[in-house]
C-alpha cells in the first residue's frame, strides 16, 4: 500500500457513508423581540430516494427534494462510492469519489421543481444545479475537485405503504435556558428512481420515502446544547473520544491514532458496569529493503469494569482490563489482515465543562390498523474534557460527556 492513501481513504469512505440516508432539515428561527422567546414554524413536503451500497464501486447515498410551504423548493445531492484497486506495485488501495450539490439546499442555476401529491402517493422532482465531484484515485495520486455546471437531477417516487403518522415532542433545558419542540410528519415508504447528470441514469431503489412535515420550536434564552446520551435506561455512563494526526519528521512514525471508551452502568438492582472500547492506529514503517509501507492496527472489545461518577455529574472515572479482537494490516507483509486477541488496560478520566442539561422526549407512531406506539424517555448530560486510553493509545479527548438516564 502506498504512503498517504489507505488509512485516509477509509476515513473518507466512513464520512461519506454518513450521507447515506437523506436527513430532515432543521427549522429556522423566526425573528423575536429582543430578550423574548424565539419561535420557529416550518412546514414542507419532501421526497427522497436513497441508494444502498450493493457492490464495490457502486454509488450510495441520497437525492432529496424539499418544498417549503410558501417558500422555496431545493434539492440536496450526496452520493459516494469506493472501489478496491490494484496499484502499479501490485499493492491494494481504495479509490473514492463523492458527488454533491454546492449546498445542502441547492437551487441554482435552477429551476428546481417538486410535484408531489398531497396524499403522498407519488412525486416527481427535477432540478438543474451545479454538482461538485471530489475524486481520490488512490495509489498516491492527488485528489481532484471538479464542478459540473448546470447538471440535471431527477427523481420519481411512488408510495408503497399505508400513510403513517410519526412525531416527537421534546424539551432541552439548562438552568433558565429552555428549548421545546414538536415535530411530526405524515409519510409513506416508497420505491423510486434517480438520475444525476450523466453519472447515474435511472437507478432504481426500494429505499425511498414521501412525507409532509411540521417543525415547531420555541427557545427561551440561549438554546441549550444537548450532550450525546451516554447512559443506559435507569443507569449512568461516560464516554470519551480522542483522535490525532501526526507528521513524523525524518522517516517512519505514527500518522494517525484514535481511541474511544464508553463506560455504562445499568440500573439497580444489577448495577453492572461494562466498558466498550476501540482504537485505531496508522504507522508508516520501514520494510528493511529501502521501501516504506503502512501498518494499520484496529482493536475493539468490551468487558467488565468500574465507573465512578461525582455528585451532579461533575467528574467521571472508569477503568478495567478487557479482551480485544485485534486486526493488523502490514504493508511490508503483503497487505493481508491478520487477527488475534489481546488484553489491554482501559482508562477514562473526565471533568465536566458545561452545565447539567436535561433532555426529555415523547415519541409516537400511528399506523392504520397497527395501533399506536409511544415511548417516553429522559436523560441528564454534561459536556466534559479529560483523557482516554486504550492500551498504549492515549490522549486528551476531542469530545466527551457524562450522563445519567431515566428508566
Amino acid at each position: 500500500m502506498k504512503p498517504g492513501t489507505g488509512a485516509g481513504r477509509r476515513l473518507v469512505c466512513c464520512v461519506a457513508m454518513l450521507g447515506l440516508i437523506a436527513p430532515a432539515s432543521s427549522s429556522v428561527a423566526v425573528a423575536a423581540p429582543p430578550g423574548g422567546p424565539q419561535d420557529s414554524d416550518q412546514r414542507y413536503y419532501q421526497a427522497a430516494v436513497n441508494l444502498l451500497p450493493e457492490t464495490d464501486g457502486a454509488y450510495a447515498g441520497a437525492v432529496s427534494f424539499r418544498q417549503e410551504i410558501g417558500g422555496a423548493t431545493t434539492v440536496d445531492v450526496f452520493l459516494s462510492r469506493a472501489a478496491t484497486i490494484t496499484c502499479p506495485d501490485l499493492s491494494e488501495d481504495v479509490a473514492t469519489a463523492t458527488v454533491q450539490t454546492e449546498t445542502r439546499d441547492a437551487s441554482e442555476p435552477g429551476p428546481v421543481v417538486l410535484d408531489i401529491g398531497h396524499s403522498l402517493d407519488q412525486a416527481f422532482g427535477q432540478a438543474v444545479v451545479n454538482l461538485v465531484v471530489t475524486a481520490s484515485p488512490g495509489c498516491g495520486e492527488p485528489e481532484s475537485i471538479t464542478t459540473l455546471a448546470a447538471q440535471k437531477v431527477q427523481i420519481a417516487v411512488t408510495g408503497t405503504s399505508a400513510r403513517f403518522f410519526t412525531g416527537i415532542t421534546g424539551t432541552t433545558s439548562a438552568g433558565p435556558n429552555r428549548s421545546t419542540g414538536r415535530f411530526y410528519d405524515f409519510a409513506r415508504d416508497s420505491t423510486g428512481s434517480l438520475s444525476v447528470g450523466s453519472l447515474i441514469v435511472g437507478a432504481e431503489s426500494s429505499a425511498a420515502f414521501l412525507k409532509y412535515a411540521v417543525e415547531r420550536q420555541r427557545t427561551n434564552g440561549e438554546a441549550p446544547v444537548a450532550p450525546d446520551p451516554v447512559a443506559p435506561p435507569g443507569g449512568t455512563g461516560a464516554r470519551g473520544d480522542y483522535s490525532a494526526e501526526f507528521e513524523p519528521t525524518g522517516g517512519p512514525g505514527v500518522l494517525f491514532e484514535d481511541a474511544i471508551v464508553q463506560a455504562s452502568t445499568t440500573s439497580a438492582p444489577g448495577r453492572m458496569t461494562t466498558l466498550s472500547a476501540s482504537s485505531f492506529t496508522v504507522e508508516l514503517i520501514d520494510c528493511g529493503d529501502g521501501t516504506t509501507a503502512f501498518r494499520e492496527q484496529f482493536v475493539v472489545g468490551s468487558g467488565p469494569g468500574v465507573l465512578t461518577l461525582g455528585r451532579k455529574l461533575v467528574t467521571a472515572t472508569a477503568s478495567g482490563s478487557i479482551q480485544f479482537d485485534r486486526f493488523v494490516t502490514d504493508g511490508c507483509q503483503g497487505g493481508e489482515t491478520v487477527s488475534d486477541t489481546v488484553v489491554h488496560p482501559v482508562a477514562l478520566n473526565l471533568a465536566a465543562t458545561g452545565p447539567i442539561v436535561r433532555v426529555s422526549d415523547t415519541r409516537w407512531q400511528v399506523k392504520p390498523g397497527g395501533g399506536t406506539e409511544r415511548t417516553h424517555g429522559w436523560y441528564l448530560g454534561r459536556e466534559a474534557t479529560g483523557t482516554v486510553a486504550v492500551g498504549a493509545v492515549a490522549g486528551t479527548t476531542n469530545l466527551a460527556s457524562i450522563g445519567s438516564a431515566g428508566p
